[in-house]
């Protein structure tokens, strides 16, 4: 009969130090998504503080009286008129590179970058079976911007990446939008 009672408290003990990890781990997790939260009301207060440059507007020259708009023609190369053929430079041919990774589909896209911090958010999750450590490249257009590493916060939909600032092009950073893609052989 003691051992049966020594089996039930040691039972007991252990329920509650599991319950208290899942606890602790949710306010964990509550924590790291108030820091996002944070992260990204900072982000959008610097957006929202920093001066927009000016815009340029070329002046169109007004129509002289009692000449009608339709009788004037519109200038070649200003947008209104395509510039002749002759000017128009053909596209350089695309490399067996640029084609794979233009073939290649896309298994999220950035959602947010913060580049000071080294890491971002992407439009991916458990819902794509992403899993800590997972590495996958970035594309923009045609081209290999930077590669990403899955962190440990993954959402249902959204997952936080670390940069791998060592597989970063010089003068190149990953934007908002880019894509992630399966690590490019190259």
């Amino acid at each position: 009969m003691r051992l049966s009672h020594f089996a039930l408290a040691l039972t007991i003990i252990l329920l509650a130090i599991t319950g208290y990890l899942a606890w602790e781990a949710q306010e964990e997790a509550k924590g790291a998504r108030r820091e996002l939260e944070l992260v990204r009301k900072q982000q959008a207060a610097q957006e929202s503080s920093r001066p927009q440059p000016p815009s340029i507007v070329a002046a169109i020259p007004a129509v002289p009286e009692g000449v009608p708009a339709t009788a004037i023609p519109p200038m070649s190369g200003s947008g209104l008129m395509p510039p002749p053929p002759s000017l128009v430079a053909a596209p350089a041919p695309l490399t067996a590179l640029q084609k794979q990774l233009i073939g290649m589909p896309a298994v999220g896209k950035v959602l947010e970058i913060h580049n000071e911090q080294g890491f971002a958010v992407i439009n991916a999750g458990k819902d794509k079976h992403l899993e800590k450590g997972m590495k996958f490249d970035v594309r923009r257009g045609d081209g290999l911007v930077g590669r990403v590493i899955v962190g440990e916060s993954i959402d249902a939909t959204e997952s936080v990446v670390d940069v791998d600032n060592s597989a970063a092009l010089p003068g190149v950073r990953i934007e908002a939008g880019d894509e992630l893609i399966l690590p490019v052989r190259k």
